[in-house]
C-alpha cells in the first residue's frame, strides 16, 4: 500500500493518552524509558493532572513515547510507508521509526530539547496563535507590513492552505488577536504555549541539542522522512542541519504535504499518536485524499 505516516508536536497530548500501551510495550514505555531518562512515564500516564503534562520537558518525551509505539503497531499492520513525516516534535518519531536512530537515543535528544526550550521560553513574555485565512498571500504581505511598523510577529508554522501559527511578543500577539483584519485574518487562535517556540526566542537551544545529536548513532533510514525545516527528504549529510534549524525556523508542513503528494501520489495519510491535527492539515490541503487517525488500538483494528 502506498501510505504516508504523519506524527503530531506538542500541543496533542491529553491526560491519560496511550495508557493502553503500558501492557502490550512495557520495555519500551517503562523499562527503556526509565534508563534513558531518569523517571518513569506510567507516572505520568497514570496521573490526572493536566497541568503536569503541559511542561515541555515532560509533553514531549511523553507525545513521542506514545507516538512511537502506535507507530510500530501500525506499520506492523499495514506495512511499511512511502514516507514519514512529523509536525516539530513529530519529526524525531518520523527519524526513529526510520531507523535513523534508536528510540533510546531519541528520548535522550528531545529530553535535552525540551529542557533547553523550555529554558529559553521562560519569563520570555511570548506565546502562539493560530491564523486562519481565505488570503495566504495577502495575510503573509500584511504580517511583513506590521513588521516594519514596529510590530514584530514571527511565523512559526505553515501548516496548510489556510493556517498558519504565529508567535512573537504577548502584546504584539494581542493586538492581532483585537484587530485580524489588519492581517485578513478570519480568526485567531491564542494556544496554550510556554512561549514562541520555532522562533528567535528558542535560538539558544541549538547549541544544547545540537552537543546532544553529536553524542548518538546515526545511521541511514529505511524509509523516506521529509523534514520540516526544508520540506525535502533527509539523509546523514543533512539530518543534524535540519533538526537543529527546525527549533527556531518555520515548520515548512505544507510544503512537505504538497511535495509527497506531487512526488509519490499517496493513497492514504496516517495521523499517529495523540489527537489529530496532522489529518485535518492534510484535509485542508489535499481534499481529496483518504485520511485516517490512529490513535488507540482500537482506531487501528478498525
Amino acid at each position: 500500500m502506498n501510505w504516508v505516516g504523519m506524527f503530531p508536536g506538542q500541543g496533542s497530548q491529553e491526560v491519560g493518552m496511550g495508557k493502553e500501551l503500558l501492557t502490550t510495550h512495557k520495555d519500551l514505555l517503562i523499562d527503556i524509558f526509565k534508563e534513558s531518562l531518569g523517571w518513569s512515564i506510567d507516572e505520568i500516564i497514570n496521573s490526572t493532572d493536566p497541568e503536569q503534562i503541559k511542561k515541555t520537558n515532560i509533553a514531549q518525551p511523553y507525545i513521542f513515547a506514545i507516538s512511537y509505539c502506535y507507530g510500530l503497531e501500525t506499520i506492523k499492520k499495514m506495512g511499511q510507508p512511502s514516507a514519514l513525516i512529523g509536525h516539530s516534535l513529530g519529526e524525531y518519531t518520523a527519524l526513529a521509526l526510520s531507523g535513523y536512530f534508536t528510540y533510546s537515543d531519541a528520548l535522550k535528544v528531545i529530553a535535552v530539547r525540551g529542557e533547553e526550550m523550555q529554558k529559553a521560553v521562560e519569563e520570555s513574555n511570548t506565546g502562539m496563535a493560530a491564523v486562519l485565512t481565505s488570503d495566504m498571500e495577502k495575510t503573509l504581505e500584511e504580517i511583513n507590513n506590521l513588521n516594519s511598523q514596529d510590530i514584530e510577529i514571527w511565523i512559526s508554522n505553515y501548516n496548510d492552505a489556510s493556517q498558519i501559527v504565529v508567535s512573537g511578543n504577548n502584546e504584539d500577539l494581542e493586538y492581532i488577536k483585537l484587530n485580524p483584519k489588519s492581517i485578513s485574518s478570519k480568526r485567531i487562535v491564542p494556544l496554550e504555549v510556554a512561549g514562541a517556540f520555532h522562533s528567535k526566542v528558542v535560538s539558544p537551544a541549538k547549541a544544547a541539542v545540537e552537543k546532544s545529536l553529536d553524542e548518538i548513532d546515526i545511521k541511514e533510514g529505511n524509509i523516506p522522512v521529509y523534514m520540516n525545516f526544508n520540506a525535502k527528504t533527509t539523509n546523514t549529510e543533512t539530518i543534524k542541519h535540519s533538526l537543529i534549524n527546525q527549533i527556531d525556523n518555520s515548520v515548512m508542513f505544507y510544503d512537505q504535504i504538497l511535495n509527497i503528494e506531487t512526488e509519490l501520489k499517496p493513497s492514504l495519510w496516517c495521523h499517529i499518536g495523540p489527537g489529530n491535527v496532522t489529518a485535518g492539515m492534510v484535509r485542508k490541503s489535499i481534499s481529496s485524499k483518504e485520511i485516517k487517525t490512529i490513535n488507540s488500538l482500537e482506531s487501528l483494528a478498525s
